[in-house]
This record gives structure tokens, sequence and C-alpha cells, in this order.
């Protein structure tokens, strides 16, 4: 404790010191008068380039148009002069265009006065259109809100050509409003019901030549210009600490927008202003010591003295209020009736209540807080909390085990996967599976290697198999023993970061999560990798902290975390495998860091041994990672030819942009198909999509790890979380108790911090921009970290408001935290007894379907249905999954090449309704001759209590399957 407490002297004062010296650099740097020089030369250089004829040329449909229009798929009012979403045009000259609505917009900003030539790229209606009306539309178009003439397209691209006159120029930004008279739908090829004008690919602006001698130049584009040169003259300076170079390069770049003010003025005036958010992101990072330093120093101003304690008392009898104002209105009031209904337990609880409010009179003022300090020293000491957490994890692992030895199912897809792979495991068959899932290639049977999930977590399942036979609830033990493990993990790694107390929080709110719980009951690979993510960041981060206070490596931390990192990669190899990435660049810091911090040392060493010293740690750490993992390289090189292979490369490219089930449309050559989706899908699906789809991600990654705040301006309201409140990770007072305790942590454990975001950032931007962040499954990892902020704050927060009056607000300290951690734990309540009583119910029809395969069809006899794997599991019959398609031939040839003998129309899950729409036609045609063989109605209750069916239908493929050609 001495240690530690000279370390956080020591480092505030060298903040301190770095704090003041970065603040005087940053006030002569404003009071340089180069400075001013630069800001008067972009004002200079803007005023001449606008002397310049002015051009700006827009490829609609092509990366960077929204800056200049709106686009959107909507139909609301809001909408009425959006494009829509940009399209590859074949036929269009840069290969790109947008259609219109009845009406559109295109703003270009900056162009300043004078006459202008506007031309239009247009095309009208196709011929085949199934609008009554064939003369096409007429279009009017409007400058600024004023019309200055019409045209009418023809189904071939056109230049139209206009001219702006000079006396309708009356801001510097032009509109350009383009009103179409009639709108079309469908064409008799394409159904199509959005209500469209025109299709429009280029809009250009160029000078008359008719522009008066001096040309005024625009306003905001200077400004932009001049506030551009006065942040990144102080940017380089800050980051060269070199005046003159500072100003010649500023100077450099001043130029350089001035000139593409004069070529480019409407791209240069519209991305200025994202100059400037940039420079203000760069600027910030040069400053990085002066602002870290001042908000550290803020931490340490107000987080002491008493005015922090009372204030935690206010907002702490207020949220008390609040939350028994509450708790009074959504519970039923105990009445006479309901103490006589329940006579003589009602008398017992009486009584108990009057004695504990006896003990307060007669323990007094005194006697309540030395019972509520006592409460949590037990609840903080060594044995007690050993007891506890032992209690903790008997009783809830119980429940688990009772939970998962009477659910007869393993889960839906991967999780049912990971089942049968350890099941050929066992049977000598290797990574091997029975049934096709997609359609990216043709394969000469339903049997072929396992390649779409994980490898790792069969082995886990396999030697519970072999000891007590492929079941259920066997193929969950692994995922129970992992969940008490890490809960053991998470109390080891609090109680020596923190104390007793926040382990034992955080614990108790990760293993009764209903998002672990999940993880328990199903046979999933998430629980085993957090286990080893949470084990690697925590040996690794201690293993760096020990090192900078010994200066000698930690080599078995080191060799614990890099075995861990290994297993995390090969467990999930994607998600590790940058997660391992995030954490080897962290260490390099921290090595690059200890090196300048010893240099006296190392200069009395030879160069080698000194590169040596400093690399041996990441060496070793990432060598023994990478053994680990090299197996799985080996298998992939043997089975598909590549380092890394997964059908997810190329579901990558297909969820999110369109619908989920479209992963299992038919892609195959052999059959039409469009081919293997890959990242140039993303000119297909169009930049408008990619950029919703980011959004979509990005936000659910908000909503999931930030609490709620509503009431906040504009623009700060983005960094809050939105949607219903349980979507939440730990829910909202958990996001609140976890933000406060990351704050807090960056003025003590700023290293570990600065781990965490090294580990988790990247990762979770391979979740949004490249796989999908929209599933918390995916950010269970991160939960346990978040955990132990949560409950460090907790505590924290209980022990200042036990350091008034000599702990007399104690009580009041302790009801606020039972109460947080009762309302970060029961919104799982709820979740968890849903899947434990009705969930069953919805997998009935289905296993009753499936006992039933296994007892009456061969045992090689192909059943095409929605749930492959899970057929698989339960009934061991090979499977093949339903296309999504439309094409009846399609769908036949497929069944045909893989011999599928059944049709399964699972009622768990089923294909989507265009889907299900074809087979219901397939089945009443009586040419083709389906017949049912079986159906198994199950009854169940809704919510209301009334009895809904829940059917699993059954048919037999006809003999020749309609008739349809075998696929060559």
């Amino acid at each position: 404790m001495r240690y530690n407490s000279l370390v956080l002297t020591e480092t505030a004062t060298l903040e301190r010191t770095a704090w003041r010296t970065e603040t005087a650099r940053f006030r002569r740097a404003l009071l340089d008068l180069r400075l001013l020089i630069l800001v008067v030369l972009a004002f200079l250089a803007g005023a001449l380039a606008y002397q310049a004829p002015v051009s700006a040329d827009l490829l609609v449909g092509w990366l960077g148009d929204r800056l200049f229009l709106r686009a959107s798929e909507g139909q609301a009012a809001g909408d009425s002069l959006s494009f829509y979403g940009d399209e590859i045009t074949d036929h269009a000259r840069s290969g790109r265009s947008r259609w219109t609505r009845s009406a559109a917009l295109v703003r270009f900003p900056g162009v300043g006065p004078g006459e202008l030539n506007l031309t239009i790229r247009a095309q009208g209606w196709p011929t085949d259109t199934l609008n009554q009306r064939v003369r096409q539309p007429d279009v009017t178009l409007l400058a600024d809100g004023t019309a200055i003439g019409t045209f009418t397209p023809t189904a071939e691209w056109s230049d139209q050509h206009f001219t702006i006159p000079a006396a309708l120029r009356t801001h510097d930004d032009l509109a350009i409003t383009m009103q179409v008279s009639d709108v079309f739908t469908g064409t008799r090829q394409f159904a199509d019901p959005r209500p469209k004008g025109i299709r429009i690919e280029y809009v250009g602006i160029r000078a008359s030549g008719l522009e008066s001698l001096i040309v005024r130049p625009a306003l905001m584009p200077l400004l932009a210009l001049a506030l551009n040169g006065a942040l990144w003259i102080l940017t380089i300076l800050a980051l060269t600490g070199r005046p003159n170079l500072s100003f010649v390069l500023t100077t450099l770049l001043v130029a350089a927008m001035a000139v593409a003010l004069a070529l480019m003025r409407a791209w240069a005036a519209v991305l200025l202003p994202w100059l400037i958010v940039v420079g203000i992101l760069a600027l910030c990072y040069a400053w990085r010591a002066a602002i870290s330093g001042l908000f550290v120093r803020l931490l340490h101003a107000y987080g002491r003295g008493e005015a922090l304690n009372y204030g935690l008392i206010a907002a702490g009898s207020v949220w008390l209020l609040v939350v028994a104002t509450w708790a009074s209105l959504a519970l039923p009031i105990p009445t006479f009736r309901l103490a006589s209904a329940n006579f003589p337990d009602s008398l017992l609880y009486g009584l108990l209540g009057m004695s504990l409010l006896l003990l307060v009179l007669v323990l007094g003022r005194n006697g309540l807080p030395r019972l509520a300090q006592t409460l949590v020293n037990a609840y903080g000491s060594r044995t007690g909390a050993r007891i506890i957490f032992s209690l903790l994890l008997l009783i809830w692992g119980g429940y688990l085990a009772s939970v998962i030895a009477v659910l007869p199912y393993v889960g839906h897809a991967d999780y049912a996967d990971n089942a049968v792979v350890a099941r050929n495991l066992l049977a000598g068959r290797g990574w091997v599976v029975d049934y096709v899932t997609q359609f990216y290639q043709l394969y000469n049977g339903v049997t072929r290697p396992q390649e779409t999930w994980p490898l790792l977590q069969p082995v886990w399942i396999a030697p519970f198999f072999a000891l007590f036979g492929p079941t259920p609830w066997a193929a969950k033990l692994p995922n129970l023993i992992f969940i008490l493990v890490l809960g053991v993990a998470i109390y080891a790694i609090a109680t020596r970061l923190w104390d007793r107390r926040v382990g034992l929080t955080a614990a108790l709110l990760i293993i009764t999560s209903q998002l672990f719980f999940k993880l328990v009951i199903y046979a999933t690979s998430d629980l085993a990798f957090v286990l080893f993510s949470f084990g690697a960041i925590s040996l690794l981060y201690r293993a760096a902290t020990e090192q900078a206070r010994t200066r000698n490596p930690q080599w078995r931390m080191l060799l614990g975390s890099s075995i861990l990192t290994g297993l995390m990669i090969v467990q999930k190899p994607g998600s590790g495998g940058v997660i391992a990435l995030g954490m080897g660049l962290w260490l390099v810091g921290q090595m690059i860091g200890q090196a300048r911090t010893t240099r006296p040392q190392a200069q009395q060493e030879q160069p080698r041994q000194a590169l040596l010293r400093m690399l041996a740690p990441l060496v070793v750490w990432g060598a023994i990672a990478g053994l680990l993992v090299l197996p799985l390289v080996v298998r992939n090189v043997l089975t598909f030819g590549k380092l890394y292979y997964s059908t997810e490369s190329h579901d990558a490219w297909i969820l999110e942009y369109t619908e989920w089930d479209k992963i299992y449309a038919v892609y195959t050559p052999e059959l039409g198909g469009q081919g293997t989706p890959d990242r140039s899908w993303i000119l297909r699906w169009g930049f408008d999509r990619t950029l919703t789809k980011l959004s979509h991600q990005i936000t659910a990654v908000r909503d999931y790890l930030l609490p709620g705040w509503q009431g906040l301006p504009p623009g700060l309201d983005l960094l809050a979380g939105r949607g219903d409140k349980d979507t939440r990770l730990l829910f909202d007072t958990g996001a609140w108790l976890a933000v406060l305790g990351g704050i807090g942590a960056l003025a003590t454990r700023r290293k570990l911090i600065s781990l965490l975001f090294a580990a988790f950032g990247p990762y979770t931007l391979f979740l949004a921009l490249y796989w999908h962040a929209n599933e918390e499954r995916y950010f269970v990892v991160v939960l346990p970290w978040l955990a132990l902020l949560a409950a460090a704050a907790l505590w924290r927060g209980y022990d200042r408001i036990t350091a008034i009056g000599d702990g007399r607000w104690a009580p009041l300290g302790l009801a606020m935290a039972l109460i947080a951690i009762t309302l970060i734990m029961q919104p799982s309540w709820a979740p968890i007894d849903e899947k434990v009583r009705s969930e069953p119910q919805l997998y009935a029809a289905d296993l009753d379907a499936y006992a039933w395969l296994a007892a009456n069809t061969p045992a090689d006899a192909v059943m095409m249905t929605r749930n492959p794997w899970q057929l698989n599991w339960q009934s061991q019959r090979p499977a093949l999954m339903i296309p999504y398609t439309t094409d009846r031939e399609t769908l036949l040839r497929l069944a045909k090449h893989y011999q599928a003998r059944y049709l399964v129309l699972d009622s768990l899950q089923r294909p989507e309704p265009e889907v299900r729409a074809l087979l219901a036609a397939m089945l009443r045609d009586q040419t083709l001759g389906f017949r049912e063989v079986y159906r198994t109605p199950i009854y169940v209750a809704d919510y209301r209590g009334a009895r809904k069916e829940i059917v699993t239908e059954i048919y037999a493929f006809p003999e020749n399957y309609g008739g349809v050609a075998a696929i060559r």
C-alpha cells in the first residue's frame, strides 16, 4: 500500500508538471505572430481562389454524393425531396445512378455569386413500364426556388443544359430542385413498388464566362479555411515543437486547400468543415498529455472533500425515494385480506418486522450504522467472502445443473453444430458433419468438413460424451464448468485489483446474468471464449504492471497469458485473433514506454542486448500463443487450402446488407447463382446500404454499452443509449455504474483501461465494419470487465458515504448498494424464467418429429429442413437446408442432387414468407406428388392463457423430383 501511494503521488506530480508545461506552450503558440499571419494568408488565399471560374461535378450514385443530396428508402413526408439508394447501372456512363421521387434536391455549397451553366444527365422511364400513360413525365427545374426551365427525358440517357442567371443568385449556396410531373412503379420484368420519377447520373455546374472583374467570395468557406489554418499550425507545432517548420507546412496546406477551392469549389467547400473536425481531433491527440492531465486533476479535485460525500448522500436519498415510489406503484400494497389468507405465516412475518423495528429503536443512532458496517466488513472479509462465494457457486451451480438436466435440446445452429461435431469426433470421424447448410458451392454429398463454426468447443464436449453418452445435458457440462471457473477468476482478479467486495459483487452479477445463463443451457462456444479472453487480459496486465515495478519480466504470468491467448484464438479464430492483435500492440507500447524510463541502464548494455531484453516478453508471449494456433492453421491448409477459412467470410458480405436468410440463397453458378459473395459486393449493395449497415452496427454497440439519458441536446444525445433499457448488457443501473467506474479507473488504473481499449476497440471495429455487432452475445466478452468497473464504483460510493459523521450514514450507503445490485440482477429473472418454463414447449413439436424420423426412416435418408443442425443432432439423419429461393426448379434440382427424401417443415423456425409460399404451392400441386407422412400438433398456452397449435409437418419427395434435370 505504501508503494502504491508513493507511485500515485509521484504520478500526480509528474502529470501536474506536464500539464503546466503543455499549457504554457499552448499559450505561447496562441500569442505567436505566425498564427496571425497564417490566418490573414488563409483569407487572402481563399479570396483569390474565388476569382477562378467555378466548376463542380457530381457523379450521382458514387461515394461522396451524399454530401450534396439526401437519400432514403422511406416514404414519409420528410423524404419527399430525397433520392433513392445508389444502384449499379450498366448503361450509365459512370456505372451508377439514383432514382428520384416526384421531386429531388441537390445542393452545392459555397459556389458564390455569378451566372452559371447547369448540366443534368438524366434518363426517363423504361419502355416496359406498367403505367398506362406512354409519354415521359415533364421535369421542372428550380434554382434557389425559382424556375429556370423544363425538359422531358427519354428512355435513353441524355444531357440537359440550362442557364442560371446571376440575378437569381441571392445566396452563396446553390439549391437545384427537380419536380417530376408523374411517377411509375414496376416494369414487366422487375416488380418494384417504389414510386420513381427519373434516373439521375450526373449534375454539373460551370461558370458562364460573364463574371465581373472581381468576384465576391463566399464567407463560410473563407472562415473554414482560416480556422483550418489556425488548427493545423497548432497541431503541427505540438507534434514537432518547431515553430518555423509548422508555419511552412501549414502554409503549404492552406495553399493546397485554396487551390482545391479554385478547381473544385463545391467539393472543397463541403469538405472544409470535415477537415476542421479532423484538425480538432488531431489537436486533441497532440495535446493529449495536457488534456489527460487536466482531466486527472479534475478527478482528484472533485473526488475529495466532504462536498462530494454530502452530494452522494443527497443523490442517494432522492434515488431511494424514487425507487420506493416506483415500488409502491408497481407492487400491490398488503392488506388485511392478504394477511388473513396467509395466516399463520403472516403472523410470523409481522413479528419479524416488529423485532427489526424494535432493534432499530433500541440500538439508536449508533447501533444501526454499526450493524451496517459490520455486515459490509463481514461481506468483504477473507472468511466471510469465501463462505458467501462458495455458497453462491454451490447454489447457482446446482440450479444450472438442474436446468440443463431437464432441457432436452442443445440449441440452434452453431450450438447444435458443436454437439454434432463432438459426437463425430468420438466416433472417430473427425471434424465432419452430415448436412449442407449453404450453397456457395456444390458438394458430392451431404457429408463434408465442418468449416463454419469454431473447432475447439467440440473438443471440450467429446470427453463428457465418452463418459455419459451423447446426450443434450452432457453437451452442456463444459459450459457449466466454464461459468463456475469464470466466477472464480473474476473474484480472484477483482480481489487483487480492488477488494473482495468488488470481486464478490462482480462474480454475482456475471454468473446470474441472463446472457450467461443462455450460454450455459446451450452448447455455445462463447462462454469458454469469455473465460480465456478474461484470463489472458488479466494475466497480461499483471505481468506488465509487475514488470514495470520490479524491472524484471514476469515469465509465469506471461506464459499463462500466452496459453490463454492461444486457446482464445482457437476457440473463436476471427474474434480471438483481433483481440490478440490489440493485446500485442498494447504490450509493444508498454515495452517502448519502459525502455524510455530505463534508458540510462540500457546505455550500459550493447544495443543488441538491450533490444533482445526489450523484445523477449513479446516474442515469448506471441510464440507460445502461435504454437497453440498452429494445429488449426495446419488443418485449414490441408482441408481448405487456406490459412483460415470459414463460410462466414462469405456471409459477411450478405448479412445486414439484405434479409438475414439470404445467406441460405443459391449462389453456386451451376444453378444460375451470382457467384461467391466477396468484398466487391459492397458496390452491388450500394454505398447507401453499406453506410446504413455501419450506422446500425455502431448504434447497437452504443445501446449495449452506454446508459440512457433522455433530454440531452441534439448532438450530445448520440452519446447516450437509446431503446429499451433492458437491452443494456448490465441494464441501465449497471451501465451508469460501469461508466462511473471507468472514469474513476482513469485516475487510478489507467494502464488497465488502455489495455481494455486496445483489446476490445479493434474487436468492436471488426464486428461493426466486417461482421455485425447487433447481437448481444458478441459483447459478453466485455461484460466481466464492465461488472468489475460497476462493482468498484458501487463500493467506492459506499465508502465515500460512510466517511461522513464517523459512519453515521452507513445504512444509507448499504441500502443504495443492495438496491443497485438488485436493479442490475432483477431484469434477468424474467428471461431466465421464460427459458425454463416456456421454451421447452416451443421445441416439443420438432423433437417429437425428429424422434419419429429416427424410428421410421432409413439411416441414410436425407431430410430437407430449415434446421439441419438440430435435426441431425436429434435424429442422426443427414440433412439439407431449404434454400432461400422462389424458383421451383432450383429447389427440386438441389433436392435431387443431394438425394433428399423428406421435406421437414419445422415449427420452431421456418423459411421466409416468399419461400413458404413456394413450398405451399408445390405441396398443393398434385402433379408433383408430395405425400404427407407425418404431422405433430402440439398445443401450448400463449401469454393470454389461450391454447395455440404448433405443428411440425413431414412430406415425402416425389420419386422423380418433378422430372427436373440433374446439375452438371
